[in-house]
């Protein structure tokens, strides 16, 4: 590795004491910085969720190249308005840190932290990285920026260390190509293709070693977008990723976000990307219909407004595989949907769907019993309206429907396009177990097939009593079976 010539360098003396205060914790949100004057979002990796963090930074400049620091628990950047390192604690306020030998004849966009090392690059000019350490004693100590090597050929605009192998990955924005990096010669290694083009402004880890990337803006070709911006994908870098030697890096689409021309993101990436606090609805069906979130499972962000049946929503950590439910870990919330007549192949059957406001209803029904949900057949609904409260549908069972037990995936949300996996930015999903009838055979349910009337009685009534209607109590629920031709 290189220093600098000092005849080269610049040394950046600032008066100011750092004096933000860290984050208290690894927090498992993902920092998005855009725009100039720089503003930071949180972003939910897991939904797609944004929130605006910090609309003022102090600073009218632009902030790039970002990581997140876990020595210290401070985000490192580069203004790329002042050329110079900054660093925020969690009130998101610029500070200046003082360094010599950072090149002034260009900026960075591309930039990560690990061991205290915080790492920049640029193509066409080289990897360089900073040690962090001397701030820990003196916050005002002047950092010496070393370049490590002047290799630098892949088009990158943010790169981020695995916390599992602690190698640092990046994709090429022209190919979609996935690089291993090597910190100490800059050597690039194809790791393989994503399947995804575009300008990914912002990268990040998880403790699990999954990569996440965010697509900055929508991809044209005459004038027609072909990739939208904004979009999050996966890519499985995970320890127990058996096929990684093979190359087989596809990108999944994950969840939405925001786009803009100006990404970049910074993130604790031993965090978890679910906090114990969820805030989101998970599926139950069993694991071959995407259920987990290691399976790109369905999950929504509750947001108070959006979901469905009578009682409102309540977190999990990740899908619950049947024969566990959603129900059996926290709150009987699955009470949304009902089927109030046989499903039988071929016949129209009537469904109820309650919600609590209105929105969109996207659902899929197993009519082959495959234990998928890919078939086009079987997505019953496609963003179908709903209004506040109870709403009758209808489903037609395909001829070719197989009879016997069957899995169904209702998701509620103010968001449209969804499919049976991904995420959502709000509402609810309800996986719930169908029966096909046989032909020539058909269920009729009261007053639906999972709901139940209350019947209460008073003894004596109306001779004598307290009249309180509560010496017996029955919930009740009435299955007719029709076998031969109806």
């Amino acid at each position: 590795m290189n220093i600098l010539p000092v005849s080269m360098s610049v040394a950046m003396l600032l008066s100011s004491s750092l004096a933000a205060a860290p984050f208290d914790t690894c927090p498992s949100k993902a920092y998005l910085f855009q725009s100039q004057p720089v503003q930071v979002y949180g972003v939910n990796l897991v939904t797609g969720e944004t929130q605006l963090l910090q609309g003022d930074t102090g600073s009218s400049a632009n902030i790039n190249a970002v990581g997140f620091d876990e020595a210290d628990r401070y985000i490192y950047g580069y203004d790329t308005s002042n050329k110079q390192i900054v660093r925020l604690g969690q009130d998101f306020q610029v500070e200046p840190v003082n360094t010599s030998n950072l090149p002034q004849d260009h900026t960075f966009y591309v930039g990560d932290v690990i061991n205290h090392i915080f790492y920049l690059y640029r193509q066409g000019k080289g990897l360089f990285k900073i040690d962090l350490s001397p701030l820990d004693s003196d916050p005002n100590a002047l950092l010496v920026v070393e370049k490590i090597t002047s290799r630098a050929v892949v088009s990158l605009t943010d790169f981020a260390f695995h916390p599992g192998n602690g190698k640092l990955y990046g994709v090429d924005n022209g190919s979609g190509f996935l690089y291993e990096f090597d910190i100490a010669n800059g050597q690039e290694t194809l790791v393989g293709d994503t399947g995804q083009k575009g300008t990914f402004g912002a990268g990040y880890f998880d403790r699990d070693g999954y990569f996440y990337v965010s697509r900055n803006a929508d991809v044209m070709s005459n004038g027609v977008v072909i990739r939208e911006g904004g979009k999050i994908y996966r890519i499985d870098l995970s320890l127990a990723n058996s096929n990684l030697d093979s190359g087989d890096v596809l990108a999944v689409e994950f969840a939405d976000g925001p786009s803009s021309n100006q990404n970049d993101g910074a993130r604790c990436a031993k965090a978890p990307v679910i906090d114990e606090d969820s805030t989101i609805d998970f599926g139950d069906a069993p694991a071959s219909y995407g259920t987990l979130l290691s399976d790109n499972g369905p999950r929504h962000q509750l947001d108070g407004i959006t979901w469905l049946g009578l009682t409102v929503v309540d977190g999990d950590q990740d899908g619950a595989i049947s024969p566990i439910s959603d129900d059996t870990l926290g709150v009987d919330d699955e009470d949304g949907i009902g089927f109030v007549t046989a499903i039988a192949p071929g016949l129209d059957s009537r469904v109820t769907a309650y919600a609590s406001t209105s929105g969109y209803l996207s659902a899929w029904i197993d009519w082959g019993g495959d234990g998928e949900f890919n078939d086009p057949q079987d997505k019953i609904f496609s963003d179908y309206p709903l209004e506040a409260g109870q709403n009758i549908l209808f489903v037609e069972a395909p001829i070719t429907a197989l009879g016997g037990d069957s899995w169904g995936r209702f998701r509620f949300s103010q968001q449209t396009g969804l499919d049976a996996d991904g995420g959502s930015t709000s509402g609810e999903v309800e996986d719930h177990p169908v029966t096909i009838s046989d032909a020539n055979t058909r269920h009729q349910h009261f007053p639906s097939s999972t709901g139940y009337v209350t019947l209460a009685y008073e003894d004596s009534y109306p001779y004598t009593a307290d009249y309180d209607m509560n010496d017996v109590v029955m919930f009740l629920r009435v299955t007719e079976t029709y076998k031969g031709r109806c």
